[in-house]
């Protein structure tokens, strides 16, 4: 869902290009401009002789770019950004069987009614990775299940035993194939592999 651009643009004072994203959390600002504005400060977002007007609690933000442009941004803005369940594709229609302790908030409301107790009733898999055991524990069970899509959740930063790509090079070594990533908590991201067909 993300989005990038370059624009001149107006805040709290300052006018300067910067580069603009826009992801599912928030709009980043970089260059003389810094600024990160969060989905949820968004008030209102119109269409202005300038480009885009974002109203803010902090202020108006306005990136001057053309009329069609400025309504590409604006219809982005206003999108409502998919769920984590969304994003997992997990829900009780399609239900996740989860390897590990799930105490991430954000990851508990997303699983909420949506796991079972077994892998043969489950739709997807899920797995905390935390360590060396916990990658090898679920490269196991997805190699068990290859016809299931398996989600690898894993810190992200420095402080990761684990981190994307010891995850990546594990499972590309047994040969799975990562098809899709997804950002999911200020300490978590994740990517869902399959194994490769034949």
């Amino acid at each position: 869902m993300g989005r990038e651009d370059v624009a001149v643009c107006h805040w709290q004072g300052d006018v300067a290009e910067v580069r603009l994203h826009l992801d599912s959390q928030e709009l980043t600002l970089r260059g003389d401009i810094r600024a990160a504005i969060g989905r949820p400060q968004m008030k209102a977002v119109t269409l202005c002789d300038e480009g885009v007007c974002v109203a803010t609690d902090a202020g108006d933000l306005i990136m001057e770019m053309a009329a069609l442009e400025a309504g590409r941004w604006q219809k982005a803005l206003l999108k409502t950004p998919p769920t984590l369940a969304q994003k997992l594709d997990v829900s009780p229609d399609t239900p996740a069987f989860v390897l590990g302790v799930v105490d991430d908030p954000l990851v508990q409301e997303a699983l909420d009614g949506a796991v079972v107790p077994d892998v043969s009733g489950a739709t997807i898999l899920l797995a905390i990775v935390l360590d060396q055991a916990g990658l090898e524990a679920a490269s196991d069970m997805a190699m068990a299940e290859p016809d299931k899509h398996i989600w690898m959740l894993y810190r992200k930063g420095k402080a990761a035993v684990i981190n994307g790509t010891a995850v990546r090079s594990h499972m590309r070594g047994l040969g799975f194939i990562d098809s899709k990533s997804s950002a999911v908590s200020d300490q978590l991201t994740a990517t869902r592999y399959r194994l490769r067909a034949g």
